[in-house]
């Protein structure tokens, strides 16, 4: 069992009752049971030579199918991956999220746990061709309604954890009116895009990295010409600025905007993502992202250490997210959301950033997870590009996936 959150790294036992973590501790499978008459002896999950973490959770997906074009189905970025907790990140707007939520979120076929950030605009639809750049509504003031945003905010206060922004600006490059409506709207984490959209055009990075309050995050913050590097191969002074007040680093790996060029880079600096999600879409589950354990199998193939990468997963997202109080850790009394994830040593074991391949001595993968209280195997075969290869298409550098 690892466990960053209470630096627990042991062989025990995970007892869980009526969907919640009744007690940890070695042997609980021999004692565990019940002498009354009718009732079923407990359900055992034999995890000898596997790892039990804490939930996995990936805090950027695209999981509202149905609304556009872009996303996956919610259990197919989640429990079908061995990952209980997934966060939208922000494929709906304010005027869409309502509907949004009842078709995906409280569905009853929903077996994953979804979060969500909102984008701040009444319509916005995460779509493959950019529907609302392409329009020209994502960088529309007429599109910012800030009491309708307050108002929605509140009324799904208890699955929204902040704001995703795409950073316009409406003709002062120095000046996005929809970041600054975000953060008069609510002190959530606001998460922003680093990176170009077509059609409409956005902040220079420099400007949105002063513009960050701490707790924000930065999504693809890792990616290939995302100006978090200067000419010298060197951080630059906003980047090191941001990071030093406690903006969030967030790999965002999606089809084109994790490169290992920039992390190796970054990561010899001391920069590491804090949170490692995936910005699963339909785009890249066939590859190069394919899931959140191989991204963090690209991090171990990159010489991150086993324990900081699944605090990558668990205890830095919930933190990230405000949800520590009641995911990312293996404590008693929460729900139960756990992973069981299997290390294989027996590679090197080929993985792609879109661009480059390279080996990794060790990988992860799911074999199940536990979501409140039940246990929900990983059945059919998850690729990778071990499993699978090259089957994406070409998507140029400056283009975002």
């Amino acid at each position: 069992m690892i466990d960053p959150s209470g630096e627990i790294d042991t062989v025990a036992d995970v007892l869980v009752v009526d969907g919640t973590i009744a007690a940890i501790g070695p042997n609980l499978a021999d004692t565990a049971g019940t002498d009354q008459p009718g009732v079923l002896p407990p359900e055992r999950i034999d995890c000898t030579g596997l790892i039990v973490t804490p939930g996995l959770i990936d805090p950027h997906v695209h999981i509202m199918a149905g609304l556009g074009d872009f996303c996956v189905e919610p259990d197919d970025a989640g429990v079908r991956r061995g990952v209980p907790v997934v966060v939208d990140g922000g494929t709906s707007g304010v005027a869409t999220f309502d509907i949004a939520r009842r078709a995906i979120i409280d569905h009853a076929a929903t077996r994953t746990r979804v979060l969500a950030f909102m984008d701040p605009n009444q319509l916005y639809l995460a779509t493959r061709d950019f529907i609302c750049h392409k329009l020209e509504i994502a960088n529309d003031v007429k599109n910012l309604d800030e009491a309708s945003l307050v108002e929605s905010l509140e009324r799904n206060a208890d699955v929204v954890v902040g704001l995703k922004v795409r950073v316009c600006h409406v003709g002062d490059p120095e000046h996005s009116p929809f970041l600054e409506t975000a953060k008069r709207a609510t002190d959530l984490p606001i998460m922003v895009h680093l990176g170009r959209f077509p059609h409409t055009p956005v902040i220079p990075p420099r400007v949105l990295l002063q513009a960050l309050r701490p707790g924000d995050i930065i999504t693809h913050a890792f990616r290939g010409a995302g100006g978090m590097l200067g000419p010298d191969g060197k951080a630059v002074p906003e980047f090191r600025d941001a990071v030093d007040r406690g903006v969030v680093l967030d790999m965002g790996h999606s089809g084109t905007d994790f490169r290992f060029r920039e992390a190796r880079r970054l990561f010899d600096q001391g920069y590491r993502p804090d949170t490692a999600s995936t910005d699963l879409n339909i785009f890249n589950i066939g590859g190069p992202v394919f899931s959140l354990l191989e991204n963090l199998t690209k991090l171990l193939g990159l010489g991150v250490e086993l324990r900081d990468v699944i605090s990558m997963a668990t205890t830095n997202v919930a933190r990230a997210i405000g949800h520590q109080h009641e995911l990312g850790s293996l404590a008693v009394g929460r729900s139960a959301e756990v992973s069981v994830l299997r290390l294989r040593d027996d590679g090197p074991f080929p993985v792609s950033d879109g661009f480059e391949v390279m080996e990794s001595p060790l990988a992860l993968e799911a074999v199940g997870c536990v979501r409140a209280g039940a246990w929900i195997p990983v059945t059919t075969p998850v690729g990778t590009y071990a499993s699978v290869g090259r089957t994406w298409g070409e998507t140029s550098e400056d283009q975002d996936g």
